[in-house]
């Protein structure tokens, strides 16, 4: 008997699945709080593989597919859940991971995240980034975040998502959401027609290339609030996986643009709470200040992963704010401990010990 995918995907919204895998000859497998669970159902085949993609995969991709052998796409079961989906191959095979979005946007109360990220949402200009590893609850933040501000302010808002995920009401704002590959050609393309459509705020789904970066950066220096991701580990990697992109000359002139225009940087993982139920976001966050621009300026970025642990106006290591966590009795230590940078500093940060090196000679 064909599988009912609707059931499947219904009961791993009730489960609070975060990711449905997929396999042909497999078993389907639901990510419960971080964790692989096997379904009880018999392995899918190729025929199961087609018809879902049959039932959710929009007419104008399944040509990407052929072609790329590789697709993302958004689908949506009305009233139950949104899912991202990415369908690809493996061994020849067809295969699909389905994760699931909300379709009531979070607040930042109720994700339980450092208030200091509304105000960040508040500036009204400069570049906000959220970054972290696939699976970290990066577009839960920014969806929060751009939730912040529509709540609270009339403004011009313009996303561009690759697919789209959280869909926007508008609130006090005006939301225009924009998906690659149906409604515009790339993220340059998008960024460069937002800059015409009088946006105030606008979200770039993901810098991929150094087109959308430079694009990003102009939008930011004639006044715009941008938010986007990057895959990185922390504050200090994503200015260097910036600076990686372009060429070494010219790395002074893009480090001047970074210390005026970024605003933030927030790098966050997701971590189980003492009682099993869910999942935390630790976040680690950047706040650009006089101190953090002159160090970017003078190519001095190692020394801003501790002037970070001096935590002014807000700032936090990873290894801080896990152990922020555990005094609030949300994470266990040996949570904390898989998700850490230094061990010996989590240490320290859990009995309130500033490290040697905070904000020393920084400004020296």
């Amino acid at each position: 008997m064909p599988i009912n995918f609707r059931a499947l995907l219904e009961g791993a919204v009730k489960n609070n699945c975060s990711d449905v895998h997929l396999m042909e000859d497999v078993q389907p497998y639901f990510r419960i709080r971080g964790d692989l669970k096997r379904v009880e159902a018999p392995p899918l085949t190729a025929d199961d593989m087609r018809q879902l993609l049959h039932e959710t995969m929009p007419e104008h991709l399944k040509g990407d597919l052929e072609a790329n052998y590789h697709v993302d796409y958004s689908y949506e079961i009305p009233n139950v859940a949104r899912f991202r989906v990415v369908v690809y191959f493996q061994t020849g095979r067809l295969c699909a991971t389905f994760r699931s979005i909300p379709m009531k946007i979070p607040t930042i109360e109720e994700l339980k995240i450092d208030p200091v990220i509304g105000r960040i949402a508040e500036n009204h200009r400069g570049m906000v980034l959220v970054t972290g590893i696939t699976g970290s609850g990066k577009s839960t933040t920014l969806a929060a975040m751009i939730n912040h501000i529509n709540t609270n302010e009339a403004r011009r808002l313009i996303t561009i998502e690759d697919p789209i995920e959280f869909r926007y009401a508008n609130i006090k704002s005006v939301i225009s959401q924009r998906e690659v590959g149906s409604d515009v050609g790339s993220f340059a393309d998008a960024l460069r027609s937002a800059l015409r459509a009088d946006p105030d705020v606008i979200l770039v789904g993901e810098m991929r290339d150094v087109e959308t970066i430079r694009i990003a950066i102009k939008a930011t220096e004639t006044g715009h609030l941008v938010f986007s991701t990057l895959h990185t580990r922390g504050a200090v990697h994503t200015i260097q996986r910036i600076l990686g992109n372009f060429e070494q000359s010219e790395h002074d002139m893009l480090r001047d643009q970074m210390a005026l225009n970024i605003l933030a940087a927030i790098t966050q993982r997701l971590v189980k709470t003492v009682d099993g139920k869910g999942r935390r976001a630790a976040q680690e966050i950047l706040i650009n200040n006089g101190v953090v621009a002159k160090l970017i300026r003078e190519n001095r970025i190692s020394d801003i992963q501790g002037y970070i642990s001096s935590r002014e106006e807000g700032m936090r290591t990873m290894d801080q704010a896990l152990a922020d966590l555990i005094r609030a009795k949300d994470i266990t230590i040996e949570e904390a401990e898989a998700h850490c940078n230094d061990i010996y500093a989590l240490k320290r940060a859990v009995k309130g010990i500033s490290s040697s090196g905070d904000k020393g000679g920084i400004l020296g």
